[in-house]
């Protein structure tokens, strides 16, 4: 065998045995690798993952169960927060309607330093709040008589709430309203919400201090 064919046979042999030794090395950097990050799974960063999940998922579950017609004196306490943020203040709302919905609640406020100027007003249940929002463009030809806010209570709307809960139940596939209004554009003022079931819808109706006026199919 001639010098040049040894050689060709001793590169070969170098040449498999670099490759193996490539191979290995990979193999068990790669498992170090995997055995690092499954530790960490198991350990702190895991654990860390698993905190955050879990504080989501309740921040979620506490924000969806908050429900601002469940609970009259919570109602009383959000209209004396408004009044609070006027001292001394005699406040004016403005028609046609106070919107309470289960997670705010909205009305048009007339200011009571320049009352020409009326601006929306939101109390959010997630800030537990009152903050001011848009002003109202209002047309010169409009006559709307604004009234005071103490000609109305905020905890009546618990009541209308309770009353549209024993009126859904009785109707097919419908569930308790998120929202009602208190409107007082016309003459006779009143509570109303409307109630979607799955073969007809109703509307609600009560007088000012929350007694049933009317409940009918539409």
């Amino acid at each position: 065998m001639g010098a040049r064919n040894i050689l060709y046979i001793i590169s070969f042999l170098f040449l498999l045995t670099s490759c193996d030794f490539i191979t290995k090395a990979y193999k068990e950097t790669f498992a170090k690798q995997k055995e690092t990050n499954e530790s960490e799974m198991t350990s702190g960063g895991g654990q860390q993952s698993s905190d955050n999940t879990q504080s989501a998922i309740e921040k979620l579950a506490e924000a969806e169960a908050v429900n601002l017609l469940e609970n009259a004196e919570n109602l009383d306490r959000i209209q004396q927060q408004l009044r609070d943020m006027f001292p001394e203040k005699s406040l004016e709302i403005f028609p046609p309607h106070i919107y309470f919905d289960t997670e705010r609640i909205r009305l048009q406020l007339v200011d009571p330093d320049i009352t020409e100027n009326v601006d929306w007003y939101y109390y959010m249940a997630e800030t537990e709040s009152w903050e001011k929002e848009d002003p109202v463009k209002i047309r010169i030809h409009e006559q709307r008589n604004s009234i005071p806010l103490e000609a109305i209570q905020f905890s009546t709307a618990n009541a209308i709430y309770r009353q549209l809960i024993e009126k859904a139940a009785s109707v097919e596939g419908a569930e308790a309203p998120t929202s009602l209004n208190f409107s007082f554009h016309l003459p006779e003022w009143n509570w109303n919400a409307r109630i979607y079931g799955s073969r007809a819808d109703y509307d609600f109706e009560a007088n000012k201090d929350g007694e049933e006026i009317a409940f009918k199919r539409l």
